[in-house]
This record gives structure tokens, C-alpha cells and sequence, in this order.
């Protein structure tokens, strides 16, 4: 990697947000020097890193003096400081869709992914490791009372929390547009891997681990070969496979037949 200067970022092993600045600097071929956070001890309401993210959330990125927030705002800092190679595309019209992707993942995917991310794999952490007190103690620590109650709601009631159906529908329609694109093209930001691919990745990366990868394997072939070709970039194994550790993999075991007969029922609806 090209060691132009040393960026700092501060992330999570399988933060999707932060998986999406590790992908960016990777295909820049930037190094930067790791900051590891244990976000189910809660390390970011530490009060030294409230300092740098208030909104107690990773990715941060530091670039000598300089903090750096916002993981889609992140993500366009390499992209200025160090343009070759470009993640951006030249054509006008699939630069506005790659920022419409961006858009989407950052208002509804995001929180999407949030809702059956505590509805499976955090819910099995949180109801193994904690007693009910534990459990709310941890809730009042995250200070955006909207993400806390969707945190409570997801670990004590699962799949069937209210706001699972409405995370799954967008999922839903969101690969149906992602079918519609690929098949024009091979890249979702047009003839170039870039910024829009890289947005998703880690989106359809942790459905696939959270066994609701049916949302694309049954019927949507683009997609499936898509996320084939996005595994086979060296990005990919470095900025996820590398990261995932042992007790993530582990963290991320859930009941499949459990996971899809639930994606399936609300699917039907």
C-alpha cells in the first residue's frame, strides 16, 4: 500500500459503516493506522472518543489534525486527496445515481440493517451475556433515544419487533432495483466499480452473514453475480474477510430456518 501519509481511522471489526472506509482505502492503496473499538463493551461512549465523534458512532477518521465524521462524508475525503485511482464516476448522470445509492444506504438501509442486525445476531449476544438489568443499563448508555428504543425493541422481541417488516421491504426493494441496473450495466455506479458498489458491499455482506441472503440467491441472478464479483476484489478480503475475527463469526451464527421463514412471512404480506 502506498504510504503517502498516516491516516488514524477509528472502527469496528464489523461495523458496516466502517467496513465501507476500509474498502476505500484499500482500493486507494492508502495505508492507515487502526484504532479497533468494541462496540458491545461500549467503547465509543468513552468520553476520550465522544471528543472526536459525539454521536458516540464509528467510523472517525483523523488525518493529522483533522477529524473527519460521517462515514459517507468520510468516504470522499481519499476520494479528493488522492483522485487516481477514481471511485467516482466521469459521466454526470451515473454520478447523480451513485449519490442516490449513497443516499438511499445512509436513510434507509443503514437503519435497515441496524433493526435485523439486534433482531439476530445482537439479540443472541445480549440475551446470552446479560441479565435484564444489564441489559437496560446498556440501552440508557446510547444517548439518541430513537436508536435506543430500536435497540431495546430488537433485542427483547427478536424478528418480531415492529420495525423488522419495514427493514426487510426496503431490503426487498432495493435489490429489485439493484436486479433492474446490473443487468445494463456491471457496476451499480456504471462501467467502473466505485463509490455506489462500495456502499452496498457491506449492507449485502452482513445479510449474507445474518442468513437473508434468499433476498437475492432465489431470484436475482445479477445480483448474486454481482456479490460474487465484489468477493473476488482484493478490496473485499482485505477491508472484511481480514477484519472478521473468530468471535465475530461466531457472533453472527443465527437459526436460518428461523431467519427466512420470517423474511419469507413478511415478504408475503
Amino acid at each position: 500500500m502506498r504510504d503517502v501519509r498516516m491516516l488514524k481511522l477509528y472502527h469496528r471489526t464489523t461495523s458496516v459503516c466502517a467496513a465501507k472506509e476500509r474498502l476505500v482505502l484499500y482500493e486507494k492503496g492508502l495505508s492507515f493506522e487502526s484504532e479497533l473499538l468494541n462496540l458491545q463493551a461500549g467503547d465509543q461512549h468513552d468520553p476520550a472518543y465522544l471528543k472526536l465523534n459525539p454521536k458516540a458512532v464509528v467510523p472517525t477518521l483523523i488525518d493529522g489534525d483533522r477529524i473527519i465524521t460521517e462515514s459517507s462524508v468520510i468516504m470522499f475525503y481519499p476520494e479528493e486527496t488522492e483522485p487516481a485511482p477514481a471511485l467516482m464516476p466521469d459521466d454526470p448522470w451515473m454520478r447523480a445515481q451513485t449519490r442516490l445509492w449513497m443516499k438511499r444506504v445512509d436513510e434507509f438501509l443503514h437503519p435497515g440493517c441496524t433493526t435485523v442486525t439486534f433482531a439476530t445476531a445482537n439479540r443472541k449476544h445480549f440475551l446470552a451475556t446479560m441479565t435484564p438489568e444489564e441489559r437496560e443499563a446498556r440501552y440508557a448508555r446510547n444517548p439518541n433515544p430513537e436508536r435506543r428504543e430500536i435497540q431495546r425493541d430488537c433485542i427483547e422481541m427478536g424478528l418480531d419487533a415492529p420495525r423488522v417488516g419495514a427493514a426487510v421491504r426496503q431490503y426487498d426493494a432495493a435489490f429489485d432495483d439493484m436486479e433492474r441496473q446490473l443487468s445494463e450495466k456491471p457496476w451499480l455506479g456504471g462501467r467502473d466499480f466505485g463509490f455506489a458498489d462500495i456502499c452496498m458491499i457491506p449492507y449485502v455482506n452482513r445479510l449474507s452473514l445474518i442468513c437473508m441472503d434468499s433476498l437475492w440467491t432465489r431470484n436475482r441472478p445479477n445480483v448474486s453475480d454481482w456479490f460474487d464479483r465484489v468477493q473476488a476484489r482484493p478490496s473485499y478480503e482485505d477491508a472484511i474477510v481480514k477484519w472478521t475475527t473468530e468471535d465475530d463469526h461466531d457472533r453472527f451464527v443465527v437459526p436460518r430456518g428461523e431467519v427466512e421463514g420470517k423474511l419469507w412471512e413478511v415478504l408475503a404480506v
